[in-house]
């Protein structure tokens, strides 16, 4: 028995063998679409530009997949149409936010649709579509302009910077009492009168990547130990501190408190909480984008400093470009920019079930 079946475990693995093959074979292959762009990276800028915009008026399309609110990610595309104006004809932009991002992406390219263009990724994404060959290498020729730590060589560039402050109601907090930084949450004054969304995770890995590893988990636990409440969705838990429920907020974007602030709620928030963190939100080109140069006309243009510096202006963003001001904090003020090439999807994946193991179960 043993015996005749040993042929066919022969055949078995010869035939994995060559699935093997045949799909590393496809990934090393260039698609249409990384065959456009890599002959568009020979050229100098200024004749990619002409290339890019002459593409893009015959492709005349775009598909973005967003995570943000529709107005604000019809902003974000009608600055790029001030700069290009009768360029892009029609933009397709279904919001997909973060946490179902990779996976409607996967589901799309095994059913072997290629719908997105552009998709915007946060940093730790980039590495498992990278894995499955699923992103375009496409150098802009804006990428130059941006710091290493806000890039994934060839495959990902940051749009712009949220930064994670301290948020707090005025009426129950005064500015000289607010804390001041993050070490100060952990004083037994603020014991039961802080709150943090169920899902921060981006603030967490900040932390661990300013503080290290052993340090900022040591902060965790403390911080869970001085009646952390954890409550579900940010948009509710910064309800609740405009609303006085809670004092302090411990981590909220400068941009959504600014936006609050603009409409009279009770709230403010510590600038410079030593230091903010900054987490990178960016773009990436599919693989199979159909519509390759208005992808590449899309990048090129997001990071261009006249869209960066309006961008700033009016979404109230801190721009990935070097040079632009902060529209929220004074320069003096020196974020933390987590750094993308320590945090792959897997480390990422560890780091969101310490999270909920120490701040949500508090299970240390």
């Amino acid at each position: 028995m043993i015996k005749s079946l040993r042929p066919i475990f022969l055949i078995l693995i010869f035939a994995l063998a060559n699935v093997a093959e045949a799909a590393s074979a496809s990934k090393s292959e260039l698609s249409k679409t990384e065959q456009i762009l890599a002959e568009l990276m020979t050229l100098p800028a200024k004749q990619r530009m002409q290339k890019l915009v002459e593409g893009a008026k015959k492709e005349a399309t775009l598909v973005f997949y967003a995570p943000d609110r529709e107005e604000l990610t019809n902003l974000r595309v009608d600055l790029v149409k001030e700069i290009h104006p009768g360029v892009i004809q029609k933009v397709e932009s279904p919001r997909v936010l973060p946490d179902i991002m990779i996976s409607r992406l996967l589901t799309e390219v095994r059913a072997g649709k290629h719908q997105a263009d552009v998709v915007w990724l946060q940093f730790h994404q980039v590495s498992a579509l990278e894995q499955d060959g699923m992103l375009a290498r496409y150098v802009a020729a804006e990428d130059a302009a941006l710091p290493d730590g806000l890039k994934v060589a060839g495959h990902w560039r940051s749009l712009g910077n949220r930064l994670f402050h301290i948020m707090y109601n005025t009426k129950l907090v005064a500015a000289k009492d607010a804390p001041k930084s993050w070490d100060e949450l952990i004083d037994p004054k603020w014991q039961g009168k802080i709150v943090l969304d169920a899902s921060s995770y981006n603030w967490f890995v900040g932390i661990l990547d300013y503080m290290g590893e052993d340090k900022g988990l040591e902060f965790m636990k403390r911080l869970a130990k001085n009646g952390l409440q954890i409550q579900q969705r940010r948009s509710n838990v910064e309800n609740m501190v405009s609303a006085g429920e809670v004092p302090v907020m411990v981590a909220n974007s400068g941009t959504s408190t600014a936006d609050r602030i603009s409409q009279g709620e009770p709230v403010a928030f510590v600038k410079d909480p030593k230091p903010p963190i900054a987490y990178g939100e960016g773009l990436s080109i599919m693989r199979n984008a159909p519509h390759p140069y208005t992808a590449a006309l899309f990048i090129e243009t997001v990071l261009s400093e006249p869209w960066q510096r309006k961008a700033a202006e009016k979404i109230k963003i801190r721009a990935a470009r070097p040079g632009i001001p902060d529209p929220l904090i004074d320069s003096s003020i020196k974020p933390h920019f987590v750094n993308p090439s320590k945090w792959s999807t897997k480390r990422y994946e560890w780091a969101e079930k310490e999270y909920v193991r120490i701040l949500v179960r508090k299970d240390f």
